[in-house]
C-alpha cells in the first residue's frame, strides 16, 4: 500500500513554531533534567494510568461488568461507549501525529539508567520512561481525557465533584508525568487535553449521552480508515481491524446482550475473556506481524470483546 506524504502546510509551521516556543520555556527540560530517577520511574508508573493497555482494560472491564464493575457500574451500552472511546482514540492519535508531523523532545528516545536492576526490570522502566515517533498532540493525553472524562461521564453514581475530581485528577497527573519523563513538550498535552475535552463533548451528544454506542464504533471504523490511508503500519491496520471488527459484531449482538450480568460468576468468565483477547492484540502488536494477520487477529480480539457479555451468559 502506497504511503501518503502529508506536506507540511501553514497550520503546521504555526504548531512548530508554538512547540519550539514551549521549548524555549524550558518546562520539559527543567523537568526531567532535575528529577531524580526515583521520581521519574514513579511518573513512568503513574503515566501507564493513561497507557493504551490500561485504558483498553478499563473500557473493556467497565462494559463487561455493567452494574459490577466496583464502586461504579453502569449499563453495559454506556460502558460500551467508554470502550468505543478507546478505539476512537487509537484511531484518532495515529492521524494526528501523522497530519502534524513535530517532533518530541531530544531524549525522549533515551533509556533510563537505574543501577543495580536485573535486565528484565532495566527493559520495563525503558520502555515506560521512553517515546517514539511524532510527538504532538500528547496520545497519553487525549487518551486519557477522552477514557477518563467518559468514564465520569457515563457513571450515576457520586457526585459531580467526586467524579470529574478523579478524571481531572487523573488526566493532570498523566500529562505532567509526559513531562516530567521528558517526552513531551507543553504544548503537546495542552493540545491532547484540548482535543480530547471537545472530542469527548461532540461524541457525547452524538451519541445520545452515551446510549447509542453504534454511531461511536461506525466513527472509529471511519476514523481508522483514514489514518490506514494517511500512513499505513501496523498500528493504523490494528486501528481499523479492532474499530471494525467491534462495530460489526455489536450491529449483531446488540439486541440479544443483556444491559447486566445476571451475576458475578459471569463476569468472571467475562473478565477471563477480556484478559485473553487483551493478551492476544498485545502479541500480535509485539511481533510485528504481517498487515493481514494483524488486521484479522485485531478484527478477532475485539469482536470477541464485544460478543464476550453474550458468550459468558451462555457459558454459565
Amino acid at each position: 500500500m502506497t504511503k501518503i506524504k502529508i506536506e507540511n502546510t501553514m497550520p503546521n509551521h504555526l504548531f512548530g513554531q508554538i512547540q519550539r516556543y514551549s521549548c524555549g520555556i524550558g518546562i520539559t527540560e527543567l523537568l526531567y533534567g532535575q528529577a531524580p530517577w526515583q521520581v521519574i520511574v514513579l511518573f513512568a508508573v503513574i503515566s501507564q494510568l493513561g497507557d493504551v493497555w490500561f485504558l483498553f482494560l478499563l473500557g473493556g472491564s467497565l462494559y463487561i461488568a455493567g452494574r459490577h464493575f466496583p464502586w461504579c457500574g453502569v449499563e453495559r451500552r454506556r460502558g460500551l461507549f467508554v470502550f468505543g472511546l478507546v478505539l476512537i482514540y487509537i484511531s484518532l492519535i495515529g492521524v494526528l501525529k501523522n497530519v502534524f508531523m513535530l517532533p518530541r523532545p531530544p531524549g525522549a528516545t533515551t533509556s533510563l539508567t537505574v543501577p543495580g536492576l536485573p535486565i528484565l526490570f532495566s527493559a520495563v522502566i525503558a520502555a515506560i520512561t521512553t517515546a517514539h515517533g511524532f510527538g504532538f498532540p500528547s496520545g497519553h493525553a487525549l487518551g486519557t481525557t477522552l477514557v477518563w472524562g467518559g468514564f465520569a461521564l457515563v457513571l450515576d453514581r457520586k457526585s459531580n465533584h467526586a467524579r470529574f475530581g478523579v478524571a481531572g485528577a487523573v488526566i493532570f497527573l498523566v500529562s505532567l508525568a509526559r513531562l516530567v519523563l521528558g517526552v513531551h513538550y507543553p504544548v503537546d498535552v495542552l493540545a491532547g487535553i484540548g482535543i480530547g475535552i471537545l472530542s469527548l463533548g461532540i461524541l457525547y451528544r452524538l451519541t445520545d449521552d452515551g446510549t447509542a454506542p453504534t454511531r461511536l464504533l461506525f466513527l472509529a471504523v471511519v476514523i481508522g480508515f483514514v489514518g490506514l490511508v494517511i500512513n499505513p503500519s501496523v498500528e493504523s491496520v490494528a486501528a481499523l481491524g479492532g474499530a471494525l471488527g467491534g462495530w460489526t459484531v455489536w450491529r449483531t449482538v446488540a439486541d440479544l446482550t443483556s444491559a447486566h450480568p445476571a451475576d458475578r460468576r459471569e463476569v468472571t468468565v467475562g473478565f477471563a475473556m477480556l484478559a485473553l483477547a487483551a493478551g492476544f492484540v498485545g502479541g500480535i502488536y509485539a511481533l510485528r506481524l504481517s498487515y493481514i494477520v494483524t488486521f484479522l487477529g485485531a478484527v478477532v480480539a475485539v469482536g470477541t470483546i464485544v460478543a464476550t457479555p453474550l458468550l459468558s451468559e451462555k457459558l454459565t
